[in-house]
């Protein structure tokens, strides 16, 4: 009759908790479920860090407009009024009849030259166009490098935080996990209190065992309150990086899937953008370098300029023009343009060097990459084995306990164990996404693009 009235019990919450998992799902289901790819679109959209980002490529792009208009003529105009203090005129002179050499005689005054009126307006437009700059076209190359560089770059950045928009997606969608396998660890526990309340109750169990029952309870709700923190945490730090309104939901997969990389170094080299940032620096400092080395030579270049009055000039015009060529040649600045050059020829050197150590490393990561993601294979393997057994272990030890041929510490020890094999799933599957993630990163073939 008492073993009949535990079991009833036993039903009784059970059926509870079936319920409390419903309602939890149907919570669920009104939340929006958001892929790996949802996620990771979104934060090349919405992240902050990004636009940052982008904005300083931008403004490296703007050097290229810099460099061309060393290359391009520049035309500049002026407009003038001065309000004179006095009218100045220069007197006209006589004009002589030449016909009559022996005794000319005045047939007229030429008109007087106003050189200073009331109202003065000045007009000129002037223009100065290069011709010959050997120094602007390296430098004009160096510039693009130094943009693609600059694009690299953000590639760079990008890659970096996808990397860990990718990493905090699998670790909200494993905080899901562990959150439900700890609710439904507190509800085995509260059923094991139950039972040990009416066995007691019966006189078949000691108040040892419901204390110890309540002792489950009290950790096992202590531990899903943590898994709460750490799943609000996780889901907190998505949704910064991401951008997202209202609630939603990480949808992992419920198989891990591992893709391959590429297999040969080079490959990976030409998909890294921190290696292709050093190549295109190395390659803009050489040609910072020519630029420095070119600046000894001279310039030329054309110049012109015209002006428009409403007074005369000694030429009795109420214009002026002139055009003309310009030789500059700077032949002793201090050493200013070999200390840059030097200074590019470092830069170049570092540039190469640095690359050469990318270079060792991404060899030895993708070694490594590919072992750690084999080693994690494997553990899930063990921890998904180990899952099931721990559920074989349970329902044999409940069934045993049921007919009292092992103690209630054997039972509390076997849910224990499940929890823990439950949630060494999760982390084991947690550790094999970031670990092909990072293969994948390594390789150069995440995020794809």
């Amino acid at each position: 009759m008492n073993r009949g009235r535990s079991v009833a019990s036993l039903a009784v919450v059970l059926a509870l908790a079936v319920v409390t998992a419903s309602a939890h799902a149907a919570t669920v289901a009104a939340e929006r479920e958001l892929t790996l790819d949802d996620a990771l679109a979104l934060a090349k959209k919405r992240n902050k860090s990004l636009v940052a980002e982008r904005a300083r490529v931008a403004q490296a792009q703007t050097n290229l407009s810099s460099a061309w208009a060393r290359l391009l003529p520049t035309i500049a105009a002026q407009g003038r009024y001065t309000r004179n203090y006095a009218v100045i005129n220069f007197p006209g002179g006589p004009i002589f009849d030449t016909s009559q050499p022996t005794m000319p005689t005045v047939i007229g005054m030429t008109p007087p030259l106003l050189i200073q009126p009331l109202n003065q307006l000045d007009g000129a437009i002037s223009f100065n166009a290069p011709l010959i700059v050997p120094a602007a076209y390296p430098g004009l190359q160096a510039v693009k490098s130094n943009i693609a560089a600059a694009e690299a770059n953000f590639d760079l950045s990008e890659t970096d935080l996808l990397f860990a928009v990718a990493q905090a997606f699998y670790a909200a969608g494993i905080a899901d996990e562990v959150l439900v396998a700890r609710r439904s660890s507190i509800e085995v526990t509260r059923a094991t209190l139950k039972n040990a309340q009416t066995r007691l109750s019966a006189g078949t169990v000691t108040k040892v065992d419901v204390d110890r029952a309540e002792l489950a309870l009290l950790r096992a709700e202590q531990m899903e309150r943590d898994a709460r923190h750490g799943r609000e945490q996780a889901y907190r730090g998505l949704t910064t990086l991401i951008q997202i309104d209202g609630p939603f939901r990480a949808k992992a997969p419920a198989t891990i899937i591992v893709s391959p990389p590429p297999q040969d170094l080079d490959t990976a080299l030409k998909l890294r953008p921190e290696f292709r940032a050093l190549e295109l620096s190395a390659k803009a400092a050489d040609l910072q370098a020519t630029t420095d080395a070119w600046r000894w030579s001279p310039q030329i270049s054309a110049f012109g300029n015209a002006r428009k009055f409403n007074y005369d000039n000694f030429n009795r015009n109420r214009y002026s023009w002139a055009i003309g060529l310009q030789l500059d040649w700077v032949l002793y600045d201090g050493g200013a343009r070999d200390a840059e050059r030097h200074l590019a020829n470092a830069q170049e050197d570092e540039s190469r060097a640095r690359a050469e150590v990318l270079r060792d490393n991404i060899r030895d990561d993708l070694a490594t990459g590919r072992s750690l993601v084999d080693t994690k294979l494997q553990a899930v393997g063990a921890a998904t084995r180990s899952v099931e057994l721990a559920r074989e272990t349970i329902d044999l030890v409940r069934t045993q306990y049921e007919a009292g041929t092992v103690t209630q510490v054997d039972l509390l020890q076997a849910q224990d164990g499940l929890v823990g094999a439950q949630e060494a799933l999760a982390q084991a599957r947690f550790d094999l996404a970031v670990a092909d993630l990072t293969l994948r990163k390594t390789a150069g073939t995440f995020p794809p693009r």
